[in-house]
């Protein structure tokens, strides 16, 4: 009678954990599980997904398909296609005022020939432009801003960024950038005030390295120069950062400090920048998150901030052991929540080093936006970007940490919390987890092989942590063939919905009452509640 109860017990909890991620929403489309991924951009018009892919026959030809899905993931047009260039393949994307822009490029000669397509995401019209007066450089990143085209890259190992005026043709390099010892660490447009505005980092006095924020309008004028050649105290430096508005034309950067040549982490810093340009800068260390090693153990937690009071007893800023990186900011009219990762990085031949010091730069891009050409890891771009050659060995990435924090404005840190990755090792150099802030509620998920896992905060307290879930189906009555694990993706849409993508294999009963199988790339929305965890104990 026990055993039964257990079993029922068990089951019951089971179900009540399941009922914490839900697949609610699916939208497919026949492909083969090893065919050319979907990308996705949110936009005006809704979920814009779109890939190239071989036409049918014999031809060196590609057809380039879209689709519209609402957020309810159902499309009214479904699957529109438009013909590619002969030779021609997909380099980069963006969108603008509801406006898909995709750039094509004939192989990945730094000098081949390129050519933009432009959709309209409400007529469904295309319009073809060439691009043939653009320096030739390996694209990092490209944008669209008030018709005029954005390519960075780098050219005779020096960064060179140019606007190409898509009406008059007119070409603008902006001025500043190209030189020795120079990193573009990301760009960011600003619709409102059509400029843009680009993050720098280059070799100063004495070793250390320069931050230089630069606002430019879109004809590449200077407008604006923020250059941060002090910071802190001597040796300490900013190590990496993501540049975010935060409303009356004032912005923010938030990222990691430490002692960079000496590959030493201390903390976090925040710095606000007026309209003027003038800036100031609040940092926090250990000292200032008692929540950071809540990822160990209780015993090895009590060493680890044992050793933390030590050093600071000591007038000493402990260090962090790891690499530890900004993934993601979201922001309140109050507070700021952030997430770092912290991890580190494993591969003796490849010389790789992490942040502005990499040879390779640490430039951030945003995949639902954009692409880059060099993200040569990504599973999603790989295929489709072979053209890098910085890169000659791949480096292994493990994971030891995930850290999060909420910290009002103002500047006191409101809560703490972290999780572990169990230190799993994976390829994937970008943001591996996802988060959601609903409320005050906070969500972090990511997949690992084929497992869901999500941790869940409330007020800063950790309710549960690293719950698992199968991937699952909206129709109960299909089931899973086979999932091609490098396809999956997953990324948060908005509240506390999330979408998962990737191509499987599907087992279902046709008409006839018989086994069928089809092969689909798929998205599922996904929901989560933390309000449906409910701990119970087994029985005595």
């Amino acid at each position: 009678m026990k055993k039964i109860f257990l079993v029922l017990f068990l089951s019951v909890l089971g179900h009540g954990l399941f009922a914490q991620v839900r697949f609610i929403e699916r939208f497919e489309v026949e492909s083969e599980l090893d065919a050319p991924l979907f990308e996705m951009i949110d936009s005006e018009a809704g979920l814009v997904c779109f890939r190239t892919l071989p036409d049918k026959g014999l031809s060196m030809r590609r057809v380039f398909q879209y689709f519209i899905a609402d957020t309810r993931l159902d499309s009214k047009e479904g699957v529109i296609e438009f013909p590619v260039r002969e030779g021609f393949d997909m380099l980069g994307y963006d969108i603008d005022h509801n406006q898909l822009f995709v750039l094509f490029t004939q192989g990945f000669a730094l000098n081949a020939d390129k050519y933009l397509l432009q959709v309209d995401l409400e007529t469904k019209r295309g319009l073809e432009f060439v691009i043939d007066n653009v320096l030739a450089m390996e694209l990092v990143e490209f944008l669209v801003q008030d018709q005029k085209a954005i390519f960075m890259g780098s050219s005779d190992n020096r960064p060179v960024l140019q606007i190409h005026d898509l009406v008059t043709k007119s070409v603008h390099t902006l001025q500043g950038i190209y030189g020795n010892d120079t990193q573009i660490l990301q760009i960011k447009k600003n619709p409102e005030v059509r400029s843009l505005e680009v993050v720098l980092s280059r070799k100063g006095a004495y070793r250390n390295r320069d931050i230089i924020i630069n606002t430019y309008d879109m004809a590449g004028n200077v407008v604006q120069e923020v250059k941060v050649d002090q910071f802190a105290d001597p040796g300490q430096e900013i190590i990496d950062g993501i540049l975010l508005s935060t409303g009356n034309y004032q912005e923010a950067m938030i990222g990691a400090f430490g002692l960079e040549r000496r590959n030493s982490y201390q903390g976090m810093y925040i710095m606000d920048i007026n309209e003027f340009g003038e800036f100031d800068f609040k940092l926090y260390t250990l000292a200032d998150f008692p929540n950071f090693y809540n990822y160990l153990n209780e015993k090895t937690k009590g060493k680890r901030d044992a050793e933390i009071l030590k050093e600071l007893d000591k007038e000493r800023i402990p260090s962090i052991n790891s690499i530890y990186s900004i993934r993601n900011v979201q922001q309140t009219p109050d507070a700021y929540y952030v997430y770092f990762d912290q991890y580190s990085v494993s591969n003796s031949r490849s010389g790789f080093q992490n942040g502005m010091y990499s040879p390779t730069g640490g430039y951030r891009y945003d995949r639902w936006s954009r692409m880059g050409a060099t993200t040569f890891s990504d599973p999603y771009l790989a295929n489709r970007f072979p053209m890098s050659s910085s890169y000659q060995t791949v480096p292994e990435y493990r994971y030891v940490s995930a850290h999060f924090a909420k910290v009002a404005k103002t500047g006191q840190v409101i809560w703490d919390n972290a999780t572990s990755y169990n230190e799993f090792v994976t390829t994937y150099p970008e943001a591996f987890g996802e988060v959601a802030v609903v409320g005050e509620d906070f969500y972090h998920m990511y997949v690992e092989d084929q497992i869901i896992k999500l941790s869940f905060f409330r007020n800063g307290e950790k309710i549960f942590e690293n719950q698992e879930f199968e991937l699952g189906l909206v129709n109960e009555e299909e089931r899973i063939r086979d999932t091609n694990l490098a396809s999956l993706r997953l990324i948060h849409w908005y509240d506390r919905y999330f979408l998962l993508s990737g191509t499987q294999r599907i087992r279902f009963l046709n008409d006839a009452g018989a086994d069928e199988i089809r092969e689909v790339y798929f998205l599922t929305k996904i929901v989560v509640d933390g309000d449906l965890y409910t701990p119970e104990e087994l029985p005595d």
